[in-house]
């Protein structure tokens, strides 16, 4: 069976050690290392339309309608509630 490698980190933000099986090139270490992510804004298409039709006040349904995530691991940073389709409610039914 071969050896599985762990690698040790320190966050640079607080201080605490973290032990991770992700290499150090992988974008979410990278990003953990250097202590911050790059931010993407993105926009959904019915804020878009929104702040189109309904200008002035359009533009704070698009604000509402946003998303940020990092460009180099994917982490969503802030951004709208993911939609669960299939019945799923986060409940455990075995």
């Amino acid at each position: 069976m071969p050896q599985t490698r762990v690698y040790h980190y320190v966050n640079p933000n607080n201080g605490n050690h973290i032990t991770s099986l992700l290499p150090p090139d992988h974008p979410e270490m990278v990003c953990l290392q250097q202590g911050s992510h790059i931010e993407e804004t993105k926009f959904g298409l019915l804020g878009v339309l929104a702040a189109i039709f309904w200008f002035p006040i359009g533009i704070g349904l698009c604000l509402l309608d946003r998303s940020v995530t990092c460009k180099r691991c994917g982490a969503v940073i802030k951004g709208r509630p993911s939609i669960q389709l299939g019945g799923s409610n986060g409940r455990n039914e075995n």
